[in-house]
């Protein structure tokens, strides 16, 4: 015989067959360190899924191909859930290479030779590959490429990878992917906190979904039937179980939906999230929302919705906020998620409101900080006008002269508005804006109005705002979801100042309990809040602090239907108070936050004007002062003088038995008349007889309201009968008669707050304005001319 002679390849041909083997290799490893890097489930899409602070599942939401599929790392599952498995589908998992040969010469033998009765030889590794894949399997030809690769996988991969993506992928009936998420679904339980008989029933599902798959009013006997064969083969090597037989024999307790809870809260994480965070092993989301507090504050909420349904309360909102972390603790955005009559999907946490009065602290702190007021600056509560703006308020009353705080705390409208208009650099526009509130109008379509709540805000961007009264002035980011952004340098703006803050934070712990009486102050009560009512009654809101807390409470119709009823003080007010007397009766406050900055002192001050004392102020009390800042005046109300007592007049004269010495109120013309308007006439203190003519340097002098100043007035020649300046001003208690000049020219006289006719030409004056008692003021006054 022939020896066969074998032709030694060239040199050539060995570098070209060794250059392809090293692509080969150079490929293999490439494709087998990527895919190792992007791991196995790199491409598959998971559920938004979201837990409370300790774990509780809230909700879960599809993926955009309709499937529940919720990921949990097959390290967290117990071992005898990952022994069931592998006792139902693959016994031979950690020996084989991605397919067992044997059962897949039974499964070809039986299926295509015999042609019985199908039957499966897939090992885990080649469900993986299917499902990964998306493979149709139930020819030749699908079945070969399972297996190619099935083998791929288990070279790349390692055994807890494949089964950490068996345990997420496998089809559980439905559209329930992963035994995770079936396991929310079925029994609203983790895995790991599942029984032996629900985890049995969870490990043969897989195997015929369709068939298998449970409902709330039918139990398949084929999904009993293969329970109790897995248990029986589980009982060879745990018969200590065997006792647990005749609980397999019973249907298991199911839910067959997943966890709903605070619906609001979780959709807007999922709407916000990037999409590619859904990828890979994502999976749920731990947010900062506590199940425990959510839930009492929702039943309170909807409790209280109910009992007041007769007077036309259907719908409320609320959301709490723990400053010390500033993440949100509970968020009920309706009083019924799936209630369509209140059009309960709609979010009423982050839609935007009118803030009616709301927004008031934030006036009074501004102009703290910018040193115009103090807490017990008297302010005037009267009827007044604004350039073309005239606010009233609620019911259409006036207090008069009122302090700074009180007029905060009764939320009186008039002193806020004036307030409003006097702050600058920034003004409460500016304040909004660096706050960050979203969809801010330009400046002037609100105007002052703004102070009422033209500017439409959501409760969480005033929980936002109200926060600087707990941390000092600065606004931190809100948290929703771990990790925490932290309160540090660079992630905190500041808004206002910690002295400014502080003290407005003390005037709204004075604000009473809606079931208090006004005058029922405590001081140090540790519940500061604001109440707010928008126009044409649509909203009405509760918003304040407790310890480390702030709650927003909104009550209201989502369409915009108004409701005489919907008063903050009497509708949100007693629900805010219901909330907060539930979360302080659990021990949650903790009341040792409250501590006075640096740069605020208390100092004595005239209890009457507000103002620092002179030597004859008969009463004192402690203000809080901003050494610095805050306006400094000498008290100018009170004043130490002799009457006659046989005539009532005053004297200059001391010893004689007839001259009593008293200390008299000696208020401006313009608070004189506000204590009569408001019901509260004061004594009109002596003069000198009439053939007396005093000089006084004590006493305020005139204060002109007309003309304005910093106004240039501008005449038009063709209506010279509205060409008219008015001279007007209010002056001191001791004046009678007030003479106005043009320089030295005289004018004419008029009576403190008369309003007097002027008709000058257009040009610049000097306006001089004196009182009987020699007191003067001046203002500059320009006058031009249209041009047409």
């Amino acid at each position: 015989m022939k020896r066969l002679k074998f032709k030694r390849p060239s040199k050539k041909t060995l570098i070209v067959l060794l250059s392809i083997l090293a692509f080969i290799v150079i490929a293999v490893s490439i494709d087998v360190g990527v895919n190792r890097k992007i791991g196995i489930l790199n491409g598959t899409r998971f559920s938004g899924a979201y837990t409370d602070v300790n774990g509780k599942l809230l909700g879960v939401y599809l993926t955009p191909d309709d499937t529940f599929r919720v990921y949990k790392s097959i390290t967290e599952y117990p071992p005898e859930f990952i022994e069931a498995i592998l006792l139902q589908e693959d016994k031979r998992f950690y020996v084989h290479n991605g397919i067992n040969f044997a059962s897949l010469m039974r499964s070809f033998t039986e299926t295509y030779i015999k042609r019985g009765r199908r039957i499966g030889g897939s090992t885990i590794t080649m469900q993986v590959a299917k499902l990964k894949y998306g493979l149709y399997t139930k020819n030749i030809w699908g079945k070969l490429k399972q297996i190619f690769l099935a083998l791929r996988l288990d070279f790349i991969y390692s055994k807890q990878d494949i089964l950490d993506a068996y345990v997420n992928l496998a089809p559980c009936g439905k559209n329930i992917e992963g035994f995770e998420t079936a396991s929310q679904y079925f029994f609203h339980k983790s895995v790991g906190e599942l029984s032996l008989s629900e985890i049995l029933m969870l490990c043969v599902l897989p195997q015929n979904p369709n068939k298998r798959c449970p409902s709330l009013t039918y139990v398949p006997p084929e999904l009993l039937d293969a329970r109790v064969r897995l248990f029986n083969t589980w009982i060879e090597d745990h018969p200590k179980d065997k006792e647990l037989l005749s609980f397999l024999e019973v249907n298991p307790a199911l839910e067959c939906s997943f966890p709903q809870y605070s619906p609001h809260f979780t959709r807007v994480i999922e709407l916000s999230r990037d999409e590619k965070s859904f990828y890979g092993k994502a999976g749920p989301v731990q947010t900062t929302l506590d199940f425990t507090m959510n839930e009492f504050i929702r039943e309170l909420l909807e409790s209280y919705v109910r009992k007041n349904q007769d007077i036309g309360i259907n719908n409320a909102s609320a959301v709490l906020i723990d400053s010390s972390t500033m993440s949100v603790q509970a968020y009920v955005g309706s009083a019924g998620f799936y209630n369509d009559e209140i059009l309960g999907q709609v979010d009423g946490i982050i839609s935007k409101r009118s803030p009616g009065s709301t927004l008031k602290p934030f006036i009074y702190a501004l102009a703290m900080e910018q040193g115009i007021i103090h807490y017990d600056t008297m302010l005037k509560d009267s009827p007044s006008s604004f350039s073309e703006y005239s606010p009233d308020n609620y019911g259409n009353t006036f207090m008069g002269p009122v302090k700074a705080w009180y007029a905060l705390v009764q939320s009186r409208n008039i002193p806020a508005v004036n307030l409003a208009g006097q702050i600058k650099n920034p003004d409460l526009y500016e304040f909004m804006e660096n706050a960050g509130i979203t969809e801010l109008k330009d400046r002037d379509t609100y105007g002052l109005s703004i102070v009422l709540g033209s500017a439409d805000v959501s409760a969480l961007e005033l929980c936002s705002l109200y926060s600087v009264f707990l941390n000092g002035g600065v606004q931190y980011p809100l948290n929703n979801t771990f990790p925490l952004k932290p309160k540090e340098a660079g992630f905190g703006k500041k808004l206002l100042t910690p002295q400014s803050t502080y003290i407005v934070k003390q005037i709204l712990f004075k604000n009473p309990r809606p079931d208090k009486s006004e005058a029922d102050y405590e001081e140090g009560f540790e519940v500061g809040y604001k109440t707010g009512t928008s126009v044409g009654f649509k909203d009405c809101w509760a918003v304040g602090f407790f310890g480390k807390y702030i709650l927003c409470v909104w009550i209201g119709n989502f369409d915009g239907l108004g409701n005489n009823s919907f008063l903050g003080r009497t509708a949100a007010a007693p629900l805010f108070f219901n909330m907060v007397d539930a979360i302080t009766s659990r021990g949650y406050v903790d009341y040792t936050l409250n501590k006075m900055p640096e740069g605020v002192q208390k100092v004595k001050v005239c209890s009457v004007s507000g103002d620092i004392c002179n030597d004859d102020c008969p009463y004192e009390e402690e203000t809080y002062f901003i050494p610095g800042v805050s306006p400094i005046t000498k008290c100018k109300i009170h004043r130490k003088i002799n009457i006659d007592t046989r005539t009532g007049y005053r004297t200059d004269e001391t010893d004689a038995p007839y001259v009593k010495t008293v200390v008299r109120e000696y208020w401006p013309s313009d608070l004189m008349a506000l204590f009569k308007q408001a019901g509260l006439p004061r004594i009109v203190p002596p003069d000198y007889p009439p053939e007396d003519s005093k000089i006084s340097d004590r006493g305020f002098p005139p204060e002109i309201t007309s003309p304005l100043k910093n106004v240039e007035y501008v005449f038009d020649q063709t209506t010279p009968s509205r060409n008219v300046i008015i001279l007007s001003a209010n002056a001191d208690a001791s004046s009678k008669e007030l003479f106005w000049f043009n320089g030295d020219a005289f004018i004419g006289k008029s009576k403190p707050g008369e309003k007097m006719e002027w008709r000058p030409k257009p040009g610049a004056y000097d306006i001089i304005v004196l009182d009987d008692k020699g007191r003067s003021s001046s203002r500059n006054l320009n006058i031009s001319v249209v041009a047409h």
